[in-house]
């Protein structure tokens, strides 16, 4: 029987497998902090809980799943429309001739 402070922790190639996902899936949304996970030793740990949140939120009525792409474009575009006063854009660096 397992004590109330053992804990499970499963490595990214674990928790794909259990999801049945491509790994590099999992890594991809760690990353931009779309889902949950805990870094341990520099790689992704993923506990039991992480994964039925991950599961939830891949649901089409979960979190960021229901949100479709069309809208968030338009609400960064909306966003980008909004400069401060006294901002002066950045321009790019110019080519060299090679």
């Amino acid at each position: 029987m397992k004590s109330s402070h053992d804990l499970v922790l499963y490595t990214k190639y674990e928790a794909a497998e259990i999801l049945r996902v491509k790994v590099s899936w999992l890594e991809r949304r760690a990353a931009a902090r779309q889902i949950p996970f805990t870094m341990l030793g520099g790689t992704y740990r993923f506990t039991p809980e992480h994964l039925a949140e991950i599961v939830r939120l891949s649901e089409p009525s979960g979190g960021a799943a229901a949100v479709r792409p069309e809208r968030r474009r338009q609400r960064r575009r909306e966003a980008s429309r909004q400069v401060p006063d006294g901002f002066i854009p950045l321009r790019p660096r110019p080519r060299r001739a090679a």
